[in-house]
């Protein structure tokens, strides 16, 4: 099968950004707002300033936990047929981002998102074919403060059989995530065996590690669950204006996690992650839909095959604030580029909209279709005698038509994408089917699958331990 694929850096030009953050690591060093993680990094072999929160991370360290770090990482499901490994065979989608506000499809108004809306929207994220991990997009803003991470948590595993993913603030968040994901596969020790969840541990850029997140991910590590490191380092602002320099900062981050990660629990399931792109220099503001971030995707992509290393990009959102063509070629130049990278497992960012501050629903089922495009673009196409196709082409010959050849049924569907959003008609067709825009159509798909689409339950007994967890939680979060 020849795939198009995208590799623009030279092996140099690799080295020399992976020698450029070990020595950011070693020179600069980083930021460490916990206790904890500086005594792991400390009994590692770091020089750690604790008056300062400082470390010093030598290169032996990065590269003993990159050995420790699995090349191969299982994303497993409520409904195991959900189950997938990230390998770098395939990649797969996620939602992402969980701010307080949802585009509402019926009326269009931005509104501040409740835990109804957030139901409805993994409902829809989980009939999606091109959606294989769900996050709590929107918060339940309807959820008293302290308890939204967790009620997010439970609302979206009642309505997806898919992997969830899902971060904590800090350590008591993370241990609650866990005994909830536990009660759903039977304990902690099958949740190491089959994770239904993974978390995410986003450094503050430039070079600083949050205490309660980091003490969350190691917490996660030592459950077996999934921590992707996802640095948002902006070029201009957190990061030096230069792509390079962001590459930097975003890889040293990203390497000094892993070892606090790998000290804490070696062989922890750990993702390589960005969220990286541009800040607007007019606003300072963060800028996800500029052709910027591809370029700076499409290089971690690489890094990333050099570390041998699971990955999640996102290079699903944008700036736009509306679903409308904007958000269309800011989607599709961002997703094209990282998903002509080889070494992506995961890409988020699927249905946000404003630089992830309000999630869309009707885009998200557009993003299903660009998806969709898009891997039929990525997939190439097979040569070999079956498809050179000389006998039918003889067959035919000048001035035929193949279109009723039994070589065009056979292979037709296998070669020719044909979307299920998109209109295809003719001018005239379209008119008397309606003249519906995309937008329109993806509107009527939402309600389709709302009004149709209901994900397996859980389980009565589950139900009532769940139940258990989040009162208990109520009580301890007063």
């Amino acid at each position: 099968m020849s795939k198009p694929k995208i590799q623009f850096l030279s092996g140099d030009e690799i080295e020399a950004l992976h020698n450029a953050s070990l020595e950011v690591l070693e020179r600069t060093g980083v930021k460490v707002m916990s206790e904890k993680a500086l005594n792991i990094l400390r009994e590692a072999g770091a020089k750690v300033d604790y008056g300062k929160n400082h470390a010093i991370i030598p290169r032996n360290l990065v590269e003993e936990a990159l050995r420790k770090a699995p090349r191969a990482i299982k994303y497993c499901a409520r409904n195991p047929k959900r189950d997938f490994v990230l390998n770098k065979g395939e990649i797969h989608f996620t939602t992402g981002g969980s701010p307080p506000c949802i585009i509402d499809w019926k009326t269009g108004e931005r509104r501040t998102s409740t835990n109804e809306d957030l139901a409805r929207w993994t409902r829809i994220a989980d009939y999606l074919n091109n959606v294989h991990v769900v996050w709590p997009s929107v918060t339940p803003s309807d959820v008293p403060a302290p308890m939204q991470g967790l009620t997010g948590l439970v609302t979206v595993l009642r309505n997806t059989e898919k992997h969830v993913e899902h971060g904590a603030l800090n350590a008591r968040d993370a241990r609650n995530n866990i005994e909830i994901a536990a009660a759903i596969v039977g304990g902690e020790e099958q949740l190491k065996k089959r994770s239904i969840l993974s978390g995410i541990a986003c450094p503050i850029s430039p070079l600083t590690y949050d205490k309660g997140i980091t003490e969350g991910a190691i917490e996660y590590g030592k459950a077996g669950v999934p921590i992707v490191i996802f640095p948002m380092p902006l070029a201009g602002e957190t990061a030096p204006a230069t792509l390079a320099g962001t590459v930097v900062v975003n890889n040293a981050e990203n390497l000094g996690n892993l070892v606090i990660l790998e000290f804490a629990n070696p062989g922890a399931p750990v993702l390589y992650g960005s969220a990286s792109s541009i800040a607007n220099l007019k606003t300072g503001e963060y800028s996800p839909g500029s052709p910027e971030r591809g370029i700076i995707h499409m290089a971690l992509a690489q890094l990333v095959n050099y570390y041998h290393l699971p990955c999640e990009l996102c290079s699903g959102n944008c700036d736009c604030k509306v679903p409308d063509i904007q958000a269309g070629f800011e989607r599709a130049m961002n997703l094209t580029a990282a998903m002509l990278m080889g070494g992506v497992d995961i890409i988020d960012g699927v249905g946000a909209i404003d630089a992830s501050n309000a999630m869309s629903p009707e885009l998200l089922v557009i993003d299903n279709e660009i998806i969709d495009g898009i891997r039929r673009l990525t997939r190439g196409f097979e040569v070999d005698d079956d498809t050179l196709a000389l006998d039918v082409i003889d067959k035919v010959g000048p001035g035929g038509i193949f279109l009723g050849e039994k070589h065009t049924l056979e292979h037709y569907k296998k070669e020719i994408w044909m979307p299920e959003i998109s209109d295809k008609n003719t001018f005239t067709t379209w008119r008397k089917m309606g003249s519906k825009t995309m937008d329109k159509v993806a509107k009527e798909k939402v309600d389709e699958i709302l009004a149709t689409h209901k994900p397996e339950p859980i389980p009565e007994d589950v139900e009532k331990e769940i139940a258990r967890i989040l009162k208990r939680a109520e009580t301890e979060s007063k």
